[in-house]
This record gives structure tokens, sequence and C-alpha cells, in this order.
């Protein structure tokens, strides 16, 4: 759990061989040479095998890069996606947002005999779990239609292998760069309160192992966890572990800042003429490093 994976060169998480392990609360972000988020593969082929891989992601950030060019190398091909998934690997994943999703957000290709399903109930009450792969339909793949980027790119027609669905929405972090590099100045990949990220959310497996949460993704609204354990936080590019108001822009109505929780200014806050701010008496009032743009601008 708690799992920070920045800017790899090849694949950021890469599992293979019968990998059977669990992942919760994991932030990873690609740069503009990074390959995969994730390369889960298997090599066992054939239906009924114990030993097919079934890893277990639940609420993990895959932060693509929206113009990466694939510069490892190490890798054994070039094609860019954010999460790949083959070679007949079965497993779990809910509860995850993929976000700045250039190419493809979820490829899948060189399938065995898995069956795939965004049915949990189908694999939970199956003999052999391995043979399945759960993709959860509530999973954010961020992919607008605007962009370069899709969601899926399904390469495989086998039996049980259809196409999957996810939500395609914006996840709403409070700071997210669509081009992220370690030079990025600031970032705060929480989600904004009340968002998507708190809608249909996944029950994650009831095994003892797993933290249940109210949100999708590697983050609550409050908890930057970052804090203390990340080379993010290390390099002053994270904001301090503060559960605040974020505020951001134009104040055109009677607006009141409350002493009861930090006002955290993502960017430059002006009152408008004929509008009144008022604040209380204790307030405490943050301002980020960067506002986002990467000009080295602070909020205040």
């Amino acid at each position: 759990k708690y799992l920070s994976v920045l800017f790899v060169g090849d694949d950021a998480i890469d599992t293979d061989q019968g990998y059977q392990g669990r992942i919760q609360f994991a932030y990873v972000v690609l740069g503009g040479d990074s390959h995969h988020g994730a390369e889960m593969d298997s090599k066992i082929d054939s239906a009924g095998e114990s030993k097919r891989s079934f890893p277990q992601l639940y609420n993990v950030n895959f932060v693509g890069h929206l113009t990466n060019a694939v510069g490892s190398v190490s890798t054994d091909d070039t094609y860019p996606s954010v999460v790949r998934l083959r070679e007949g690997t079965g497993g779990k994943f809910g509860n995850i947002i993929v976000t700045n999703v250039g190419s493809d957000g979820l490829y899948q290709n060189d399938c065995g005999g898995e069956t795939f399903t965004q049915d949990v109930s189908v694999v939970d009450g199956a003999t052999t779990k391995e043979n399945y792969l759960y993709w959860s339909a509530n999973n954010i793949i961020y992919a607008p239609t605007s962009g370069t980027g899709t969601q899926f790119n399904n390469q495989c027609s086998g039996s049980g292998q259809t196409t999957f669905t996810s939500k395609n929405v914006d996840p709403q972090f409070v700071m997210q760069v669509g081009n992220p590099e370690s030079t990025t100045l600031m970032t705060d990949p929480r989600p904004i309160a009340g968002g998507a990220a708190f809608t249909d959310v996944d029950t994650v497996p009831s095994d003892g192992w797993f933290t249940s949460v109210d949100y999708k993704g590697a983050f609550s609204a409050s908890d930057n966890w970052l804090v203390g354990l990340s080379w993010l936080d290390e390099n002053a590019k994270t904001p301090d572990n503060v559960d605040g108001v974020v505020t951001c822009g134009d104040i055109n109505t009677d607006t009141y800042w409350s002493n009861s929780k930090s006002i955290l200014l993502t960017c430059q806050v002006v009152v408008k003429s004929g509008s009144i701010l008022s604040i209380q008496k204790g307030t405490t009032i943050m301002a980020y490093a960067d506002d986002g743009t990467g000009a080295n601008k602070a909020p205040a």
C-alpha cells in the first residue's frame, strides 16, 4: 500500500509469471519517454491453470503523458499505452483512474484463455478465480473526444474476450498537468471533494487486507499521503498534507471564508467589483508554489 512510481523509463508496475499480489493506493506517473504505467503479463495460456497471474489492484491513479514518445532501451516494443494487460493475465481492477490518455488508456493483446468480465460476483464465485480478468465498468479512463487518445484498444478476439467499458469523465484532480515531467513545479493529485471520483465507487475485496474507501483513485479529497513518502515531497513539488477549501479564480458574488478549514489558493483569486470577500478572524490562507501552468507563477 501507498506507492508512488514516477517517470520510469520503461514500465512502472511490471508483473509476470504467475504474480498474484495485491496493490492499493498507488500513484503512477509517466514522463515524456516512459512506456506503460502498468504492464501485466502471465505467459500462462491454458484455461484452468492455477499459476496464471492474478494481480488485484484497487485505488490506483495511472497518470499518462499526452505527448508521450516511448524512449526506453529495455522495452520489447514501442507501442504506447497507459496500461497494458497481455499474455493471459487474470486479475481484478477496481477504483482505477487512468488520465492524460494521449494514446490508449487500456491496451490488451496476446491474450490466453482468460475470460473478461465486468461482473465481480462471477470472479468471486468461481472455483478458479485466476481464469478471469475483471475490469470494473466504474473505473475512469479519461480520454476526451477532443483529444488523440482512446479508452480501449482490445486486440483479443477469442471467446469471452469482449471489449471492456469504463467511465469517460474528468476525474477532477486539484492540480495534475497533462504532460508531467520531473521538472513539473507542482502537483496535487487529490480529487475535488464531491467530484467524479466519489460516484459509483467499487467495494474492495473483503479479505482483511484492502482498506474500505468511498472514492476512486489513490487519494481522498483530504489526505495527500505523498507527504513524507515520495520524491515529490522531498523536492517540494506537492503541497503539505493540509485539508482545506480549494479556491481558484474570480470572486463574483459576496463570499465568506470561515476559519473552520484552511483556504488553499491554487491560482490567483481576484475579488471583482461589486463583490465582498469576508474573512473570519483566525482563517488560515495558504498558496501553492505554482498555479499549475509551469510558469513559476504562485497564486499569491
